[in-house]
């Protein structure tokens, strides 16, 4: 974007300057030594955009380490460029203005003294030829001012096409990152409707679930709760190696308190024993397990055999195997016993969560059941968001940057529009134009192409949030 840019501020240039070329040519300057001379104009933008560029560049930095150590609650001593990016920056803003920069300095350096100082002014593109010019000669019934800005939109195709692309790709990637964002908030509302539940308290060993129950009917507030066995264990591969560890959690039959998506299979059924749903994140670990396979685990150093009847979503939790609570229970021996209490709270805002855990916490050790540790809904949503926010600011920061290169492009396509109709603009005066008047022309022309750009934006942006 930066180089559609710099070819439209060289174009303006020469379009400024054409008279002068032809006079340059006049006294015997040769469209080599023209050449030379607009190529070492570009080199000079170049060394003053580096200049402007590495403190800005360091300034940005900054600014952007200084919003995300706010946001990941970390602290940088230090900040550096390293020397291979400075290198890079130096090669880009010394050479890439100069390269672009040759298709339109080679046309203007060619002008001959006649063309210069015949069309110094005036539009010399032969409108009425394309399909596009056919078109907008048919419109009707619009005024006439109006029908004079769309038609000099038109006029000259090339220079419009770089300006659209600039706008379009801004405005593109712009609504990309909302949609995106946006996106991604709906998607963990929709997963986190797994969590039925507000808090979870794990204890350090497992507990007679009468003496759990019996504690949380104590706690005011608690509109629910579960008890559930958990455990971990570890998948037996094809190769023989094992996995890492992996949860195994066993709820009681007809849990209201967690609500797994099955993608494949079925959930659990009561009273079933040796199966198991799978989370996607154990997929990761044996891809080609499939729904019906037989699956081996190692469980406490005891290796069994359990059949997977379903497949269910994974929700940030990592990898996760269910099964029933009965058979889990007979078979660790844990009869009656539960390492965890899944309660659902009055109030599901995080302050309250926050205080609830506290006071479960000190509720159960005194009365001799010890925690190991308590975990909120509303806290994984919110770590979950900030894991977002850090993507979210990267990706606006670069919208926003694209939207301005954009923005100054299409100054710059106006600027030398206006440049190139001055004698026209003159006419146009001396037949009764008034100031409000050729304002209006210039000002729908630029409205028009901004609306196009924004059309065709909005056509990518579906892709480009893909």
């Amino acid at each position: 974007l930066s180089s559609l840019l710099v070819i439209n501020t060289i174009s303006a240039i020469l379009a400024q300057q054409v008279r002068q070329i032809g006079m340059m040519k006049a006294v015997g300057a040769r469209t080599y030594q023209i050449f030379s001379l607009y190529e070492l104009s570009m080199l000079i933008i170049g060394i003053a955009a580096l200049l402007i560029a590495v403190p800005l560049g360091y300034l940005g930095t900054k600014l952007t380490i200084g919003i995300l150590t706010g946001i990941i609650n970390f602290d940088f001593e230090n900040i550096d460029i390293p020397m291979p990016i400075l290198i890079t920056q130096a090669v880009l803003s010394l050479f890439v203005p100069m390269f672009v920069a040759m298709i339109p300095i080679i046309s203007g350096s060619r002008v001959t003294v006649h063309q210069a100082l015949n069309d110094y002014g005036l539009n010399n593109v032969n409108f009425g030829r394309s399909f596009v010019d056919r078109f907008l000669s048919y419109i009707r019934g619009i005024p006439r001012p109006m029908l004079l800005s769309l038609r000099n939109t038109f006029r000259k195709k090339v220079r419009l096409s770089l300006t659209i692309i600039a706008l379009s790709l801004g405005s593109a990637i712009f609504i990309a990152v909302i949609s995106v964002y946006a996106g991604l908030l709906g998607t963990l509302d929709e997963a986190l409707s797994y969590y039925r539940f507000d808090i979870l308290v794990s204890f350090t060993r497992p507990y007679r679930i009468e003496q759990i129950s019996a504690e949380v009917d104590r706690v005011s507030g608690v509109v629910s709760a579960e008890t559930f066995g958990i455990t971990s264990t570890r998948l037996q591969k094809p190769d023989g190696s094992e996995s890492d560890s992996i949860l195994m959690l066993a709820p009681p039959d007809n849990t209201v308190l967690i609500n797994p998506t099955i993608i494949s299979g079925r959930w659990l059924v009561p009273g079933e024993e040796g199966a198991v749903v799978i989370n996607t994140d154990v997929l990761r670990e044996t891809p080609d397990t499939t729904v019906g396979d037989q699956i081996e685990l190692n469980i406490e150093g005891s290796s069994k055999t359990w059949q997977v009847v379903g497949v269910a979503r994974s929700v940030m939790s990592g990898p996760m195997i269910y099964t029933t609570y009965p058979y889990f229970a007979r078979t660790m021996g844990r009869y009656g016993l539960a390492s965890a209490v899944y309660l659902a709270t009055e109030q599901h805002d995080p302050a309250y969560q926050e205080e609830m855990a506290k006071y479960l916490k000190s509720h159960f050790e005194g009365a001799g059941i010890n925690v190991a540790s308590t975990n909120k809904v509303a806290e994984l949503r919110a770590t979950a968001i900030t894991q977002f926010n850090v993507i979210f600011i990267f990706l606006m920061l670069r919208a926003v940057l694209l939207t301005v290169v954009g923005g100054f492009g299409l100054t710059g396509t106006m600027s030398l529009n206006v440049i190139e109709r001055t004698r026209e603009i003159g006419v146009m005066r001396a037949i009764g134009a008034s100031n409000g008047d050729v304002m209006r022309i210039v000002i729908v022309e630029g409205v028009l192409i901004g609306v196009i750009s924004w059309v065709i934006g909005l056509i990518l942006a579906y892709p480009g949030s893909i």
